[in-house]
């Protein structure tokens, strides 16, 4: 994929224009229609305002180097935590989220561990 900024700008717009259209399709009132329109109309113009600065600027062409270490593991683990918390006031049913997620976290950790001497 070329240009993935324009893609993710140009979808979020793209699906606030669908959820518009069911709006009118559910015969919201005008003023939520001209609202929802408008900031989705806004949207494709800040994704061809993404897509034309990605084009002139060689900086869309970096590529980043991804976490190394146990840095990789921290997002999942932090939000297994989270998941584990909220479970304490909305119900167990959320450790059926959080405990595959702290596996992953584990997996993840693990993995950077094992290859640790090496470049990925």
């Amino acid at each position: 994929m070329r240009h993935p900024d324009f893609v993710v700008v140009a979808g979020w717009a793209v699906f606030n224009g669908f959820l518009a259209g069911l709006l009118g399709v559910y015969g919201e009132m005008p003023l939520a229609l001209w609202t929802f329109g408008s900031a989705a109309a806004f949207m494709l113009l800040v994704a061809l305002a993404v897509l034309v600065s990605s084009r002139r600027s060689p900086a869309g062409s970096l590529h980043y180097r991804l976490p190394v270490g146990g840095a990789a593991a921290a997002l999942p683990a932090a939000l297994a935590a989270g998941l584990a918390g909220l479970a304490l006031v909305y119900g167990l049913w959320l450790l059926a989220l959080a405990v595959p997620l702290a596996g992953v976290s584990v997996a993840i950790g693990l993995r950077r561990v094992a290859t640790k001497g090496q470049h990925t």
